[in-house]
């Protein structure tokens, strides 16, 4: 276990726009306030309380509101030559050396159009924020955690899906991963 904190860094995420958070906290304010209306509607028209639909109506705002909290769940790191990416729900473990490092890039998401995320497999979607498995056009799956679109670092895996991940410095992860890989003898 010391071990592996030894060999352990993070990497810091960029943090996602503050109106991606204000749309998922309105989501859920809006289920629990709609479910809430209709629980007090039945009440007043002379149905029997209902404390089922009470239940029913406060779990969902509440289901709403954990997920909307987890979509804030967003980490990069490095341990022990394993990537492992947490993002909302989705946490993704790749070994380092499964990843092509001749053709890891830092792109510019607006001038690579083919990489930016298609349709959604399994993840979440905001507006400046998209984690979890998505589809492109041209590279099949791949697993995000986006929240900038310059200066993603992708890394494509071999026989694999692509990773694409927003960090404040992508650099420095490039080089950790390029310092893992092994060494060719030039001779």
């Amino acid at each position: 276990m010391a071990d592996q904190r030894a060999t352990s860094h993070s990497y810091a995420v960029i943090a996602p726009p503050s109106a991606a958070k204000m749309i998922a906290l309105a989501i859920a304010a809006t289920v629990g306030a709609t479910g809430l209306s209709v629980a007090l509607a039945q009440n007043n028209a002379g149905s029997p309380f209902s404390p089922a639909l009470w239940v029913a109506t406060c779990g969902a705002a509440l289901a709403v509101a954990v997920l909307s909290l987890l979509q804030w769940r967003r980490s990069v790191a490095l341990e022990a030559g394993v990537l492992v990416i947490k993002a909302g729900l989705n946490t993704r473990r790749v070994p380092a050396s499964s990843i092509e490092l001749e053709r890891a890039r830092i792109i510019d998401l607006e001038e690579r159009a083919e990489l930016q995320p298609g349709r959604k497999t399994l993840g979440a979607s905001l507006p400046g924020y998209q984690t979890g498995w998505f589809r492109t056009r041209q590279w099949g799956k791949g697993f995000y955690l986006l929240t900038a679109r310059q200066r993603v670092l992708w890394l494509p895996e071999r026989d694999g899906p692509h990773l694409l991940l927003s960090l404040q410095q992508p650099q420095t992860l490039l080089a950790a991963l390029n310092a893992m890989a092994p060494r060719r003898d030039p001779g």
